[in-house]
């Protein structure tokens, strides 16, 4: 009782704060934040002003080609180009792709397309994801714009091969790529969570989208389930158009009523700023976040069934919910477990029954198309969905992505993680080493300019010397790494026990996917956090998350190539062999 007095004092103090003090705040931390950089500017060596410059331009990009530029600038002052040129490491069998190169270049020269469809085959270890180690992370944490220059001219090489046999219809049929397919496995994009932050989805499905990385199978859950709602009910030129720009903003905008529904206009509410921290604060969202919810159910999604969305785009969505009874609701709803639910209902659900409105009813169609609800009507009233840390904290919650592997063949997740505060303890995101440059060099350099060698030339050459690492180096790596594993740990024995606080749970537990797959998570910077936009609910908080996504995407891009080109280079062949 005490607490809740205390907290409605607090509302009621902060909604009596008149607009002017916060203004000056705004002032005072814009100053401080200039002169602390200007200070280290002055602090900071001359030798490494050239490189902090570099690094600096990397987050002032508005586009990938512009990104990619300076991320080459930047490798060539930290050295790593060299690395890239000097393809032997620890990390991948080196051997091993240089003999499947030669064999590969070997058949290309001689048109022998059954040495290629052996080399192919299940037997054969061309079709395999991670061959001789190709997608170990650690490969990518050197170079910003990409990995060893064998492994690229290696995947170009098969994915030449799969164009020649495609060419080539008398010798691999349709049945031939789908096996194929079914050997190197299915890539899913996770959206999770992310009630507050949940508009950064958007920027990470758009970065993928540009570069044609946008895998056929996407899941949601909470806000990520909106937003994988809208990316599988559009066809792929459709939903270009709707991120390009502005464009999103000024479709939601022409709704002058779902404007005023959700607050915009309403200069009061504006103003109250002990109302809208109560409302981020007990029911995770804010309004901006609260606006596309409603745009997507109204404007895009509608009456949209999974199914029909399935037959509209030829896109798998699932969307996580988390029922009580799961013995009437599966955890995981999608075209195959639940083909005639309502999606825009599902999204609801997959929020939780306590978040956007009480009484929350997962709907679907009948056979003679007429909307009713999916749950009996006998249990109706008393079945909730949970949302997913509450479900945390009743032991309710299992992994959902176990039945997607399943169901769908996926064995290799692209997670986006709408959480900032997270992004220091996740484990399997991709924590490049640019910033600790200052701890490796190199023994010598090459006299010859290498970019244009093939792999066998180049494994002729001696130039380009191992990176060499000083023992400072080595011993930061490794006590971050075992002090990020050791929290891990003891929170989730915490957990475990029943003795973690609903606080840390709510900002450390997050959902897993299957340790059988490969994963990379994408997470935002924090430096992109903005606590003002968060708790006020600006409208144009739309475009600047969707700017935060998809700059926090491209670090990644390079990963996400070398895992999913062959993949979806069979896609492309199967989708044009269909199409005759």
């Amino acid at each position: 009782m005490l607490k809740l007095f205390f907290m409605s004092f607090f509302y009621s103090a902060l909604n009596h704060i008149p607009p002017t003090l916060w203004a000056v705040l705004h002032v005072i931390g814009d100053i401080l934040k200039f002169w602390t950089k200007r200070l280290m500017n002055y602090l900071r060596p001359k030798s490494r002003t050239l490189y902090h410059h570099a690094i600096t331009e990397l987050d002032q990009c508005e586009t990938y080609a512009d990104w990619y530029e300076k991320a080459a600038i930047v490798d060539e002052i930290t050295g790593a180009d060299l690395w890239r040129r000097n393809f032997f490491s620890q990390r991948y069998d080196v051997t091993s792709v240089l003999e499947e190169y030669a064999v590969l270049d070997q058949a290309l020269d001689e048109a022998d397309a059954q040495t290629i469809v052996h080399r192919f085959s299940t037997t054969g270890p061309s079709m395999l994801r991670n061959f001789a180690g190709i997608v170990d992370k650690r490969l990518f944490t050197k170079s910003l714009i990409g990995t060893k220059l064998l492994i690229e001219q290696y995947l170009d090489k098969v994915l030449e091969c799969l164009q020649f046999l495609c060419d080539q219809p008398s010798v691999a049929r349709t049945s031939f790529f789908q096996r194929c397919k079914l050997s190197l496995g299915t890539t899913a994009f996770i959206l999770q969570g992310g009630s507050l932050f949940g508009l950064f989805h958007l920027g990470v499905m758009k970065g993928l989208l540009d570069q044609k990385l946008l895998p056929n199978i996407i899941s949601g859950s909470s806000m990520g389930a909106c937003i994988a709602s809208m990316c599988t009910v559009l066809t792929n030129e459709e939903l270009s158009q709707l991120l390009h720009g502005d464009n999103l903003l000024q479709e939601i905008k022409k709704d002058i009523e779902l404007l005023k529904q959700c607050g915009y206009g309403n200069i009061d509410q504006d103003l109250n700023l002990g109302s809208l921290l109560q409302n981020v604060v007990h029911r995770g969202y804010s309004k901006d976040v609260y606006l596309f919810i409603k745009f997507v159910e109204k404007a895009i999604i509608k009456d949209m069934t999974f199914e029909e969305a399935f037959q509209r785009t030829g896109k798998i969505l699932n969307i996580v919910v988390h029922p009580t009874d799961r013995n009437i609701c599966p955890s995981l709803l999608n075209y195959v477990t639940t083909p005639n639910v309502l999606v825009s209902s599902a999204i609801d659900c997959s929020l939780g029954s306590e978040v956007i409105s009480s009484g929350t009813r997962l709907l679907c169609k009948n056979l003679k198309n007429e909307i009713v609800d999916y749950i009996p009507a006998t249990r109706v009233s008393h079945f909730l969905f949970l949302t997913p840390q509450n479900a945390t904290e009743t032991g309710l919650i299992e992994s959902p992505y176990t039945r997607l592997t399943e169901l769908f063949n996926v064995n290799n997740f692209i997670v986006s993680l709408a959480r900032p505060y997270l992004a220091p303890l996740v484990m399997n995101d991709l924590k490049h080493e640019i910033k600790t440059s200052k701890y490796y060099y190199y023994k010598h350099y090459p006299t010859t300019d290498m970019s244009n060698f093939t792999p066998l030339q180049l494994s002729n050459m001696n130039e380009v010397e191992p990176l060499g690492f000083k023992f400072r180096y080595h011993l930061e790596r490794k006590l971050k790494h075992i002090i990020t594993m050791e929290f891990r740990h003891r929170v989730e024995v915490l957990d475990n026990l029943g003795l973690l606080s609903h606080w840390i749970k709510r900002l450390a537990i997050d959902e897993k996917t299957p340790r059988s797959a490969t994963e990379v998570t994408i997470a935002p910077n924090l430096k992109s956090l903005s606590l003002s936009r968060i708790i006020e609910g600006q409208l144009d908080n739309i475009p600047y998350w969707v700017k935060c996504g998809e700059q926090s995407c491209w670090p990644v891009l390079a990963l996400i190539k070398t895992r999913c080109a062959v993949e979806f280079g069979l896609d492309e062949i199967i989708k044009s062999k269909k199409a005759y």
